[in-house]
């Protein structure tokens, strides 16, 4: 059973809805936030919270949302051709109004009963058949019955029966046929040929030729010796009886042959032919247009679209030419094949103003939804945050994650300078009790950076040692405790659980994962890996996931920024910084525009 449907402008203008039940928080916004505004849209698709399973279809023509809302836990076959048959009833009664009146429909409670008449229609469709399918078979149709004495009994009657109607079913066939050729009436020069052929004997006997007579020999012999005639034709293509031409022309008047051109393998059209760009000359009188001519005029306009539907063999042919733009610009590939389809899935059957240009239109909706993947849906504002946590009087904490090598422990001292040049006094933590050097590492920026360091040395556990630095920071009036981690695979089970632990058992302000600008693929590799081990091992806890985003070395990838785009389509989170050079000050925001524009270039 449907918990709601609902119809919606992509505007965020709800048309019209119907709910059996009230439905608890809010699945459609997050459908909006999470799916919509992210460009994760495909024609039809689906989407599950915690407690129900949206089903979508798009509308581009009118810009509408059709949304089925059921319990999660349900499933419901016709859902799909339910939201198929409501768009198609829908949109009979949106097009005979305008935007405005469109717009001013809701509740529309007219459509209300159409609406159950084809819900029904489509549930009692849906039942008919699930019984159909589930239709217990009787005890004779079953191959444990065959197995029996009776069903083998039964079996070898039935096949003797049926071989004995084919048999006589070909007998009949055969008599039929023979009725009708004895039937046949012959003719009587029918009738003379086959008596001239046995009085021969050349036909009597099955496999024997027929052999020519003393009249048949002289007749070939004679036509052997004149050989073939040429025929006679006048002007006008009918037959002269006192002229002969020959047809021949691979032979000159005086008899020899003509010569035959054999190329060198390559074509000089210019040469044999004339410049196929040059204009006719006004002696020859041709009225048509020079190629060039007519490819420089029609090329103006070859590309203009306007005041058609596009149908996605339109899109696809330019949408896949900015799917290898993209993939050569470090974006993933099922990444970038995500994005296509859901480009091509918004731009479909969309009716398009006069003088549109195809290549334009795609191009834009690319900018538009690379804008608003790469701008996030919720901001961290890390300055806002903490000054928050400080008017509540205790720490903001920060954990720092990520694989090895990316430059964890130079991030997090570039972050802590930026909040203390800023008016905060951040404190670090070293937690990274695993690699050899990590504690000396953190003292050394502590100590440049004249800030507090927390550490209790080499081979304790992590988390622990976390939940004292909070407590210590806590104390001293520090605002802001940021945890160094060690570095680990996505894949080390082992590592991975220590990290789990220490993040849902001391459940810090901020989660922010370090990834190298440079490393393409494997960055989406490892996020996913990173968030799948905190949901895994989270031992019952609510989990919790990575919240931000910090690249390193974005100063060196050039115009190959593509890691950014598949970060944030793989989590949703924003990219809170970018580190762009070796000194604490070199640390960045994201600049969304510059992303896009080197995305498209």
């Amino acid at each position: 059973m449907l918990d709601e449907v609902i119809v919606f402008r992509k505007t965020g203008v709800v048309l019209w809805s119907h709910a059996w039940v009230v439905v608890k928080g809010s699945p459609v916004n997050q459908l909006i936030h999470q799916v919509l505004l992210e460009e994760r849209m495909g024609s039809l698709s689906e989407f599950a919270d915690s407690t129900y399973t949206l089903k979508w279809l798009l509308d581009n023509e009118l810009d509408l949302v059709f949304v089925a809302i059921q319990q999660k836990h349900l499933s419901l076959p016709y859902v799909e051709e339910l939201l198929v048959h409501l768009k198609h009833a829908f949109l009979q009664v949106a097009r005979a109004r305008s935007p405005t009146e469109l717009d001013a429909m809701y509740p529309c409670a007219a459509f209300t009963p159409t609406f159950l008449r084809i819900h029904a229609e489509v549930e009692k469709r849906a039942l008919a058949e699930r019984v159909t399918l589930k239709k217990q078979r009787s005890f004779a149709e079953s191959k444990k019955f065959q197995n029996t004495r009776q069903g083998q009994k039964e079996s070898a009657t039935v096949g003797y029966a049926e071989k004995r109607e084919a048999m006589e079913a070909e007998v009949a066939k055969e008599q039929q046929q023979a009725v009708a050729a004895t039937a046949a009436e012959l003719t009587d020069e029918q009738i003379a040929a086959n008596r001239a052929k046995l009085a021969r004997g050349g036909s009597a006997k099955k496999g024997k030729k027929d052999k020519p007579t003393g009249d048949d020999e002289a007749i070939a012999v004679g036509a052997a010796r004149k050989g073939k005639e040429a025929r006679n034709w006048d002007g006008n293509g009918a037959k002269e009886p006192g002229k002969k031409e020959k047809l021949d022309f691979s032979k000159k008047e005086d008899g020899r042959r003509a010569a035959v051109f054999q190329g060198t393998g390559k074509l000089d059209l210019d040469a044999e032919f004339g410049d196929l760009d040059e204009e006719p000359s006004a002696a020859s009188g041709s009225t048509e247009k020079a190629p060039s001519q007519e490819k420089g005029m029609l090329a103006r306009f070859s590309n203009l679209v306007g005041g058609k539907t596009l149908e996605r063999s339109d899109i696809e042919p330019l949408a896949n030419k900015i799917l290898d733009q993209l993939v050569s610009k470090n974006v993933a590939q099922d990444i970038g094949e995500a994005i296509i389809e859901s480009i091509t899935a918004s731009l479909e059957h969309k009716q398009l103003s006069s003088f549109a240009s195809l290549n334009g239109i795609v191009r834009t909706a690319m900018q538009q939804a690379l804008t608003r993947i790469l701008t996030p849906t919720k901001r961290v504002d890390l300055l806002a945050d903490v000054a928050s946590a400080k008017a509540e009087k205790r720490p903001y904490v920060i954990v720092f994650v990520g694989v090895n090598g990316v430059g964890k422990s130079t991030s997090l001292s570039k972050v802590a300078y930026y909040l203390r040049t800023n008016g905060f006094t951040p404190m670090l933590c070293a937690c990274d009790t695993f690699r050899a050097g990590a504690v000396e590492q953190l003292r050394v920026h502590a100590q440049a950076l004249e800030l507090p360091l927390f550490e209790k040395g080499y081979g304790r556990d992590a988390s622990g040692i976390a939940s004292d630095g909070i407590i210590y920071a806590k104390q001293m009036g520090y605002d802001v405790v940021m945890v160094d981690t060690a570095g680990r695979m996505q894949d080390n089970e082992p590592l991975m659980r220590a990290l789990s632990k220490l993040v849902n058992l001391n459940q810090p302000d901020l989660v922010l994962f370090v990834g190298e600008a440079l490393a393409g693929n494997d960055a989406v590799d490892q996020v996913r890996g990173f968030n799948r081990s905190l949901s895994e091992f989270a031992a019952g806890r609510a989990p919790r996931l990575i919240d931000g985003i910090m690249l390193t070395k974005f100063d060196t990838i050039n115009d190959k920024v593509g890691a950014a785009l598949s970060l944030v389509y793989t989590t949703g989170k924003p990219i809170v910084f970018c580190g762009v050079g070796q000194t604490y000050a070199d640390i960045r925001n994201l600049n969304v525009e510059h992303v896009v524009k080197s995305l498209l270039r």
